[in-house]
């Protein structure tokens, strides 16, 4: 069931939050029906509830205001090695700006993914401020504030990660705090504390995996990014002093089956198809459908703009993100994992051959994010969920974890299941022309886990390669490479921008972070100029 992003419009009048700072941060009744009485019964709690996913969804909307993309993989992916901007050249220049550190206040991209992740605790606060003085059951009371803690953490660590240290809130904001302009914001472990705080109550309060409608945040969605946020900041700002056997202990947890039941799917090609949507593996996905909607003139409020955006021009996408050469040269050559991230030009997806073109430069598609032309029904939007958390990282995670607590036969132990399982797969979908529909076996031998070093270095850069292999175009690379101190060297070295990326970096040499535990450097983008100004808080350095 995809049923987190229907909602009536009585609720969508009370609670939209435009883009601007002042709207996105206060809530005013717009129709005769106030905040409380919405929140008088379950039914309609649960509706507001499900407005605040909306927002995590959004790609392009005039919500937003029009000219930028919100996707996570322009920084996740395309802001490392792992791929392109794609596209014609002039098509979108403030993605390659930021990839180069050259973008500042005014880049649209940067503006959109801080709105709409404001926009998210925004609703966010207003259910938890809300729920305080309902009628409901408590019971139900603390399941909603889950989640709703639960997507106000996801938001802010995604805000914490691409801008650094940014103002807290948790409660609505009044007009009064915005007219006196006296925001400021809190250094990034502060922020850290709360998305801690907000998914350790998650995880304490949401039922696990099953026991509710498929796409809300359950206990082991929370658990997940709780695991993720420490080892983020394992890497980055340690100032909360967090270390690997915590990751473990949580991931460790989860493979146990205390948080649900989880597993590898058996056939990696199908994890990215619609049949692949919230199966075993799926831990947390971005529900979509495609509602009709107009998105040039209304705004895709419901449904993926994501597909569109990276499908080949051909296929009739806009043909973004592109992999570059550099990844697909990682894998093995008899991994099916290859062809199901990194299609090449010539080979086929859902039965069309992937075509040269001007707007790819790589030789590579996203293979992860290829649709068949007829999946969507609006020119920008499809039912097709966003994939954000597998059980294959728990793995990995646990791994790594285990390799840093000194269990190197655990992590080995979690290599080999995820190779293993790779080995079983089959071509994506459609690589033979004549059966569009189908999964044809490659043939390959098995992958060789003898391969895979018995420890040392040596394991840990296997674990960190085998990451880069399994998680590929799954918006994680340039996050990984951040948090173990490649970044810097990695693009240097690919592309010559290690020192304007160093530039915009928070280093333990910043003044502003004298009191902070700094592991490696942390790029940072500029906060956008017209928030700077509203909320009068300082821009980040070198921007």
């Amino acid at each position: 069931m995809k049923t987190l992003l229907k909602y009536n419009s009585i609720l969508f009048a009370l609670i939209l939050l435009l883009s601007s700072c002042e709207d996105f941060l206060t809530e005013e009744p717009t129709t005769e029906i106030t905040e409380l009485d919405f929140f008088q019964d379950e039914a309609n709690a649960r509706l507001a509830v499900n407005a605040m996913y909306d927002p995590l969804g959004w790609g392009e909307s005039t919500i937003l205001g029009s000219g930028g993309h919100s996707y996570e993989f322009i920084i996740g992916d395309i802001v490392s090695d792992d791929s392109e901007k794609g596209s014609t050249d002039s098509d979108q220049m403030g993605i390659s700006n930021l990839k180069n550190f050259t973008a500042n206040g005014g880049t649209t991209n940067v503006n959109m993914l801080w709105s709409k992740h404001f926009i998210a605790i925004g609703r966010a606060n207003l259910v938890i401020k809300n729920l305080e003085d309902s009628p409901i059951e408590q019971s139900i009371k603390d399941e909603l504030e889950g989640e709703a803690r639960f997507v106000r953490a996801y938001s802010y660590f995604t805000l914490v990660k691409i801008f650094g240290g940014v103002p807290l809130f948790e409660s609505p904001v009044t007009p009064d705090q915005i007219n006196a302009k006296e925001f400021s914001r809190a250094p990034s472990h502060e922020v850290y504390a709360l998305i801690d705080e907000d998914f350790q109550f998650a995880v304490d309060h949401l039922p696990v995996k099953g026991v509710r409608e498929v796409g809300r945040a359950n206990q082991g969605a929370a658990a997940a990014y709780l695991a993720r946020s420490f080892m983020y900041q394992i890497g980055t700002d340690n100032t909360n002093e967090h270390t690997w056997n915590e990751v473990l202990t949580i991931t460790d947890d989860f493979i146990s089956g205390n948080y649900g039941a989880y597993s590898l799917t058996p056939n990696y090609a199908e994890i990215f198809e619609f049949e692949g949507e919230n199966n075993i593996e799926s831990i947390f996905e971005i529900q979509a459908v495609d509602n009709g909607i107009d998105a040039f003139t209304q705004g895709a409020y419901i449904g993926s703009e994501w597909t569109v955006f990276q499908n080949p021009q051909f296929m009739g996408g806009w043909g973004f993100n592109t992999p570059t050469s550099d990844l697909a040269s990682v894998f093995e050559s008899n991994d099916p994992r290859r062809p199901s991230t990194t299609i090449a030009i010539g080979e086929f997806a859902h039965g069309v051959e992937m075509l040269t073109s001007e707007r790819n430069t790589t030789g590579y598609y996203s293979r992860k994010a290829i649709l068949a032309p007829d999946s969507w029904v609006t020119e920008k939007g499809s039912g097709y969920n966003i994939r954000k958390f597998r059980y294959a990282d728990i793995l990995l995670m646990n791994a790594e974890a285990a390799y840093h607590s000194g269990d190197v036969a655990k992590a080995v132990a979690n290599l080999q299941e995820i190779r293993n399982r790779a080995s079983q797969s089959t071509y994506p979908k459609g690589f033979n022309p004549s059966d569009p529909e189908g999964y044809e076996s490659t043939g390959f031998a098995p992958l060789d886990n003898s391969v895979i070093p018995a420890s040392g270095q040596a394991l840990l850069d296997f674990i960190h390669l085998e990451r880069r292999r399994e998680l590929g175009m799954e918006q994680l690379r340039f996050w990984d490479l951040v948090r173990t101190g490649r970044f810097v060297n990695t693009m240097n070295a690919n592309y010559g921008t290690g020192s304007e990326a160093l530039s915009h970096s928070i280093t333990s040499s910043n003044t502003e972070s004298q009191d902070q535990q700094i592991i490696n450097p942390i790029p940072v983008f500029p906060i956008p100029a017209l928030e700077v100004a509203n909320w009068g808080i300082e821009q980040n350095t070198n921007y």
